[in-house]
């Protein structure tokens, strides 16, 4: 049973061109927060680097469970930070879902034993997930 879901930032959450969040990821995360927990493992410097693209506060709205790389030593894909993320979030590896737009980088969360989806847009994904989360109830 799948009971975290697990989201890389840039490309599945914000558009990288365009420096915007990405609605219909917004749209399902918010369909997700009352039922799962949530959150956010991206290769970058810093929580600050992050927070400068998002609203005061929203990412603390939006995810249980912050990690930016830069602050913990580890990036993707080394398997240390797969299971940061899913011991800090408090639950098993295999109770969660990672979600990135790199397909190496998904299948390293594999390797510890999360499952994992490779996103390619919003609307494949966002089925996709939907899929997923319902037949591991």
């Amino acid at each position: 049973m799948i009971k975290a879901v697990i989201f890389d930032c840039f490309g599945v959450v914000l558009d990288i061109m365009r420096g915007t969040q990405i609605q219909r990821t917004m749209d399902l995360i918010a369909e997700l927060k009352p039922s799962y927990k949530l959150g956010m493992l991206t290769n970058v410097g810093s929580r600050y680097a992050l927070d400068q693209r998002f609203k005061p506060g929203e990412l603390d709205e939006l995810f249980d469970v912050v990690i930016a790389s830069g602050e913990v030593g580890w990036d993707k894909p080394a398997p240390e930070i797969y299971t940061m993320a899913y011991e800090r979030i408090g639950v098993a590896a295999n109770e969660c879902l990672f979600i990135d737009d790199i397909g190496a980088f998904a299948k390293a969360a594999e390797v510890v034993g999360m499952n994992s989806y490779t996103f390619v847009d919003a609307d494949e994904t966002i089925t996709a997930i939907k899929k997923i989360l319902e037949e591991t109830k």
